[in-house]
């Protein structure tokens, strides 16, 4: 039974917050039911007050309890434990996408004269004001709520990007290096979103790779039996557009903001090649997808520079010729004939928020 309740107590410890308090002036433990005021900034701060200690509450690792007025409410039973009948809060970090999921303050332990003149708080615009119209957080009604934002997100990417088809047997080593080189280009993206809570959005991406080279005096044989020699180039564009969703961290991150995308829609193929001197247009189309995550650094609160990784691509299971005297040809591919467009994006973009 003491096992049990050992773990019991580990469990219920692991899902609050890790609270850590420093304390250079002793003072009388006061109520549970004392008011606790709550200050943003210095500029919120009385004319006297006097700094009794500090207090951080942070993440264990473990901790699931920890939304902001969870939080806060830890910050005032410390303060209360300590003799302080307010706190100014120094730092706040908000929940990350691949860091904690809690918030975490830090938070200096204060003893003001008269806390009844803080006692009347009034709603505006989904904040607490006092009276003298200084900002106090007492409950759930606060700014510190994402999910009552909304606006656009715009992303553009320019890319170094890596076809990962294999090259076609039978080729002689300069053939290779050349469908090597071929299978490397430029790409570039831009999405544009609409968030609905800061963090969730649905929008529509652009992205476009191309890729061209020239390999000169190469012998091929044609149905006709006769060889040939001469000079071959490939001059590929495969585009897509389609609507995407992203899942991103909040424009309250600090340091910068690290985002998840995903889109299906449409995906095209050309290839305006020559083959000793003769045109021959090969076109293609299907259902294509991308997917991607990046991080981009806060520049400034709207603008933000950063990488991203994007996994392109989709397969052509049929090709359309358009050769030199107008006529049209288009072959079904076998399964192990069809035209892998799977690519990596290894890109360099900017972030605007609107």
């Amino acid at each position: 039974m003491k096992y049990f309740l050992f773990l019991i107590t580990i469990a219920f410890c692991s899902c609050s917050p890790k609270i850590r308090t420093s304390v250079s002036e002793k003072h009388e433990k006061l109520d549970s039911k004392s008011n606790v005021i709550v200050f943003n900034t210095k500029a919120e701060l009385p004319a006297n007050f006097s700094t009794i200690g500090t207090v951080k509450i942070g993440d264990t690792g473990f901790t699931t309890n920890c939304d902001f007025a969870t939080v806060l409410e830890a910050a005032k039973t410390e303060a209360r434990k300590n003799g302080a009948n307010a706190f100014l809060i120094t730092e706040h970090l908000y929940p990350s996408m691949f860091g904690s999921s809690c918030h975490r303050i830090s938070a200096d332990l204060l003893r003001i004269e008269n806390t009844t003149d803080y006692s009347k708080p009034v709603i505006d615009k989904d904040s607490i004001h006092s009276k003298d119209r200084l900002k106090l957080v007492a409950n759930e009604a606060t700014n510190y709520k994402s999910s009552k934002s909304s606006g656009f997100l715009l992303l553009a990417n320019v890319a170094q990007s890596f076809r990962v088809a294999s090259s076609p047997d039978g080729l002689n080593s300069e053939q290779k290096k050349y469908m090597k080189n071929l299978k490397s280009g430029l790409s570039y993206d831009i999405s544009a979103y609409y968030l609905k809570d800061d963090r969730t959005g649905f929008g529509l991406k652009y992205n476009v790779y191309k890729s061209s080279g020239t390999i000169r005096n190469q012998q091929i044989t044609l149905d006709d039996g006769i060889n040939y020699r001469g000079d071959f180039s490939d001059d590929i564009t495969i585009s897509f557009i389609g609507p995407s969703f992203i899942l991103t961290e909040g424009k309250n991150a600090r340091v910068g903001e690290a985002n998840l995308e995903l889109a299906i829609g449409y995906m095209s193929y050309r290839n305006n090649s020559t083959i000793i001197g003769s045109p021959l247009k090969i076109t293609g189309s299907n259902l294509g997808m991308i997917a991607g995550m990046g991080y981009h650094f806060r520049i400034t609160p709207h603008f933000l520079l950063g990488a991203q990784a994007n996994f392109v691509g989709g397969v052509l299971r049929k090709l359309k010729y358009e050769y030199p005297n107008g006529i049209t040809e288009t072959i079904k591919l076998e399964d192990e004939e069809v035209e892998n467009l799977w690519r990596i994006d290894l890109a360099v973009g900017a972030k605007f928020r609107f």
